[in-house]
């Protein structure tokens, strides 16, 4: 059952590995290819950002309404052919399925992240799952090597994306549907502190995602060493965060992150920065996650992960410009980097101000 359910990882492979974190990788063909200004490139990027808030904001209500299991599975099948005519070649037909494709990639992570807490999954088949974005992250490289023309590359990513969906299918038998709410049982104080600090968590990672290979070069040692690291999310954190529990796993796991994206790591030894960071940022979630099943009841679950989703997607949209603006009064790339490093360290506060209490 374990190894099948494991399947339930290419989810988030499919739908952010390939669905959001290739689209830097495709960018530099559709600006000679489409001849797209940088508005327009960052305007797409946001169209996808845009289609994710909203869709962890819609999340818990519509898979609930349409089930977990028919809508999780739906929207794993939609990406392939999302991703393969995104590169037909009309900006607007691009910036529709970009916020498309971004509103269904909420509903497969927090749908998938649902169905497996709903079996009762340990912390280390959490990390499986979200180390899932890591295979996606190291596979697209190469998955791209060699292509010249942006409708070949969203073919390809369209293309792989539908034959890893298809496996998941087969683990329709074993999921169940999350509870539902239960009246008095839905209140979400406990894990305020934890959202703000999810919110800052992503507004400092995707700074950092966006602007380190610029800052240090080598895009694909980069991404090959991103993706590597995060596929040992699950038999890393997996375990610490079983054995120290979610809050302060949440902590020890943003700790290494911080001390990954710091700027003269970045810049002197940019594999063991990027390793370090691959191998923390999807840890963030893994232990998120195991806090909230400490601090809630079951019926509260899901709308927990649709909540802390949304604020994930609100400090990830706002992450970039922050880091951006940083970077022009710096005069160099460096200052996005110190930007990420910053927004990380705040993450850590409210943590550690959780942990404070009993």
């Amino acid at each position: 059952m374990a190894t099948r359910l494991a399947l339930l990882a290419l989810g988030p492979t499919l739908a952010l590995g390939l669905g959001r974190f290739a689209y830097a990788l495709v960018l530099p063909l559709m600006q000679n290819a489409w001849e797209l200004s940088y508005t327009q490139s960052g305007i797409l990027g946001s169209a996808n950002t845009l289609g994710y808030l909203v869709g962890a904001l819609l999340s818990h209500r519509l898979l609930g309404r349409v089930g977990y299991r028919k809508g999780f599975l739906l929207a794993v099948l939609l990406q392939g052919p999302i991703l393969a005519f995104t590169g037909i070649g009309s900006l607007p037909l691009a910036l529709g399925l970009r916020f498309l494709q971004g509103l269904l990639g909420a509903f497969v992570f927090v749908g998938g992240a649902a169905l497996l807490m709903a079996l009762g999954g340990s912390g280390r088949m959490l990390g499986v799952y979200y180390g899932g974005v890591g295979l996606g992250v190291l596979l697209a490289p190469w998955l791209l090597w060699g292509v010249t023309e942006p409708m070949d590359a969203w073919a390809r990513l369209g293309l792989f994306s539908l034959l890893l969906g298809l496996p998941i299918l087969l683990t329709r038998p074993l999921l169940q549907e999350p509870p539902p709410p239960t009246q008095g049982e839905g209140s979400l104080r406990p894990i305020l502190p934890l959202l703000w600090a999810y919110g800052l968590y992503g507004a400092g990672y995707i700074g950092y995602m966006t602007f380190v290979a610029a800052a240090v070069g080598s895009s694909l040692a980069l991404f090959s060493f991103l993706g590597l690291g995060a596929l040992l999310t699950g038999p890393v954190w997996g375990p610490w965060v079983e054995r120290v529990g979610g809050k302060r796993g949440l902590f020890h796991v943003l700790l290494v992150l911080f001390l990954g994206s710091l700027p003269p790591l970045a810049l002197h030894l940019p594999a063991l920065s990027a390793f370090l960071f691959g191998l923390s940022f999807l840890g963030v979630i893994t232990a998120l996650t195991q806090a909230f099943r400490a601090l809630l009841p079951p019926s509260a679950w899901p709308r927990a992960m649709g909540l802390s989703t949304a604020a994930f997607a609100l400090g990830q949209a706002v992450g970039p410009s922050v880091a951006g603006f940083f970077a022009e009064m710096a005069g160099r790339g460096e200052g996005a980097l110190w930007t990420a490093t910053a927004l990380l360290f705040l993450a850590l506060l409210p943590v550690g101000f959780r942990l404070q209490r009993p």
